[in-house]
């Protein structure tokens, strides 16, 4: 029984390569070909950085200063832990926890241990693939660098170490795996809402870590008994690295509490594994408001149905509102930096010695506007909610145009909606910034009149867009909100908008004043949002009529 079971569970863990879930049905030809090249390229790049990795650090940590040599195994334990973690967690999630057949394998004349076991043998492995890509590199290059370092005591340790590791990523992933299936099961109504804060938290968090990188890695290189001293500081990775190199005391006591884990994790995971099960679906109930509704008009019904959809999907918000999300961050940012943005102005008008510092001052005070204006262009033309809101409708677009209502009412709803949200984002982040650069009362005044222009533009352009290149026939939202051709025309639109007037302004620079280049402008976006809105109140809502 716990063979079948095991294949059954190895052919659900590569079946990724083979089989289709969202069409559901195999993979064959090309396609399957192509997956397992592109598996065995990941494989590759995994094995090369490691590999990179270890030499650096092989030639700081086993040649030139070789009394840190157990520094070197302790990072290498350390980024294969890492990368088998971030391998194996979702692994863990849909095989234990979140699997498809759990309730149907229990309902069968199988014992839940050895349900578990087999479970957990296929995570185990998933997790030991993923370690020995990242972690053999370091023990093969150690063998290069280094081989008087290398004793038979420290070959055993390790390959005990290299298994023990492995139980120790086994409970990890056990203990992530849980969290994510008790967050995924308790979310309900606010499940977008934690989605895009996760996500906005993992994109700040991933760009602090880029910013830091490179001072982490210099000093990595550059100081390695500094980095070693301070590393030894972290008692598991100083005793896998002495044990690597033939402590015994280190090592025995390093595979005796790996052991320990994992007969942890195995125990506690045997006596919950049924009312895990039992509870996976399990969710609050939902309390009916019994109240009644209150009659509405048809603008704002529709205007509410576009939140519904919005709020259900946390790719639409991702996707669509990505830059006004970020716009009040950028205000804000202006405003405690205002002194140093103050600051800059006055170096960069006293390191001219063409002009007096004055004039220099007053040209860049003259300029800040129109450099607010572009700015703005550019995130709102990176974020038009509009532009996907036909394409989302799908199959049910049908239901739209059965109403008694007017075509025209359905795609005003849309343009609304955009600028519902847009709009307080950006006029909020355009007051924030005319603080921080100082602008003086005129000037802020025109650009956070443009930034209202900028957003119902946007709004207006964006749905024309969609009306005349519909994508109705996804199989998955996600298609129609990152590959539609509306999408990707607005963002052209909305980055060589900001370039081209940047440039037609160099050369007109001479014969308009900035203040005026700038009404200019927001006379040309209100009239091309007047020539679009005509197009949709009448052959755009048309043809909305007959779109299939």
């Amino acid at each position: 029984m716990i063979k079948a079971l095991l294949k059954k569970q190895l052919n659900e863990l590569f079946s990724m390569l083979f089989y289709d879930r969202k069409r559901n049905r195999r993979v064959v030809g090309g396609k399957a070909v192509l997956y397992i090249v592109l598996y065995i390229l990941l494989f590759v790049m995994v094995i090369g950085y490691s590999s990179l990795m270890a030499v650096g650090l092989g030639f700081n940590y086993l040649v030139v200063t070789s009394e840190f040599a157990w520094a070197y195994y302790g990072m290498g334990a350390i980024a294969a832990m890492t990368i088998a973690i971030i391998g194996s967690v979702f692994v863990t999630y849909n095989t234990v926890y979140k699997a498809r057949d759990n309730e149907f394998l229990l309902s069968l004349p199988i014992t839940p241990s050895k349900l578990l076991f087999t479970k957990l043998l296929s995570v185990w492995l998933s997790g030991f693939m993923w370690e020995s890509l990242v972690l053999l590199p370091f023990l093969v290059v150690s063998y290069i660098l280094a081989p008087g370092l290398i004793t038979p005591l420290g070959i055993i340790f390790q390959i005990l170490l290299w298994l023990g590791l492995s139980f120790v990523i086994l409970f990890l992933t056990a203990i992530l795996g849980w969290l994510i299936a008790k967050i995924a099961t308790h979310m309900g109504r606010y499940k977008t809402l934690i989605v895009v804060v996760l996500f906005l938290a993992g994109f700040v968090g991933y760009m602090v870590l880029i910013a830091q990188l490179e001072n982490g890695i210099g000093t990595l290189f550059e100081d390695p008994e500094a980095v070693a001293q301070g590393f030894g500081n972290f008692i598991p990775a100083l005793a896998f690295g002495k044990a690597c190199l033939g402590d015994a005391l280190y090592g025995s006591i390093f595979f005796l509490i790996c052991a320990a884990l994992l007969a942890l994790v195995y125990w506690i995971l045997s006596v919950t594994f049924t009312n895990i099960i039992k509870s996976g679906n399990k969710g609050k109930a939902i309390r009916i408001n019994k109240r009644e509704e209150k009659q509405s008009s048809a603008m704002r019904a529709l205007i509410r149905r576009e939140f519904k959809h919005y709020l259900s999907n946390p790719m639409y918000i991702l996707n669509s509102s990505l830059g006004y999300i970020f716009l009040p961050i950028i205000g804000v940012l202006a405003v405690f930096n205002r002194a140093n943005i103050q600051n800059v102005i006055k170096v960069l008008a006293a390191s001219s010695s063409e002009m007096p510092p004055e004039a220099i001052t007053q040209l860049i005070s003259a300029l800040l506007p129109v450099l607010v204006f572009f700015a703005l262009m550019l995130l709102c033309g990176m974020s038009v909610i509009s532009a996907p809101s036909v394409s989302l409708e799908g199959k049910k677009i049908s239901i739209l145009q059965s109403l008694p209502i007017s075509m025209k009412q359905v795609l005003w709803s849309k343009i609304a909606f955009h600028c519902i949200i847009a709009m307080p984002f950006t006029l909020i982040s355009t007051i924030l910034v005319s603080i921080g650069l100082s602008l003086d009362v005129p000037n802020a005044i025109i650009v956070t009149v443009l930034a209202a222009v900028i957003v119902f533009f946007f709004g207006v352009f964006g749905l024309a867009c969609n009306v005349k290149w519909p994508m109705l026939n996804w199989k998955n939202e996600n298609i129609a909100l990152k590959q539609s051709m509306p999408i990707l025309f607005c963002m052209l639109v909305g980055y060589i908008s900001p370039i081209a007037l940047t440039v037609l302004y160099y050369f007109i620079s001479a014969f308009i004043p900035p203040f005026l280049y700038l009404i200019v402008i927001g006379a040309v976006l209100g009239l091309l949002s007047w020539l679009l809105l005509r197009w949709i109140n009448t052959k755009g809502a048309e043809k909305f009529q007959y779109l299939s």
